[in-house]
């Protein structure tokens, strides 16, 4: 699986967030916690994202994660699993791609979690 996204939505000089693709017209009430492991700057993860956040009304927390599983925060071990150099590129612009798509259509009410690769990830 590449980890290089070659339709990264940061690279896109055309691309419009503001009008995402429609996934789908029903709500999802009941969601309270969602976690996207492996969250990447592909247009249709900021997109899934933006589905989520505006057809859950329930939601509480949204926790996306730019490690794609490897943050230690989530195993028994003492030290992260290391991430190669496209991974920690491709988180990177993750972030930056949250920032720009996603940080500002969080309603008050939801906390966004971003996990991101520590320093200990890129050796």
């Amino acid at each position: 699986m590449p980890t290089i996204r070659h339709d990264s939505i940061v690279e896109d000089l055309v691309a419009d967030s503001s009008h995402p693709r429609c996934l789908s017209e029903c709500c999802h009430d009941n969601l309270k916690n969602v976690m996207i492991t492996g969250f990447c700057s592909a247009k249709s993860m900021i997109e899934l994202a933006v589905h989520i956040m505006v057809k859950t009304k329930s939601l509480e927390c949204l926790t996306l994660d730019t490690t794609r599983g490897h943050d230690r925060r989530f195993t028994n071990i003492d030290r992260c699993w290391p991430l190669n150099a496209e991974a920690l590129v491709e988180a990177g612009k993750a972030r930056i791609a949250i920032q720009r798509y996603i940080e500002g259509r969080v309603q008050a009410a939801v906390n966004l979690k971003v996990i991101e690769p520590c320093s200990k990830c890129s050796y």
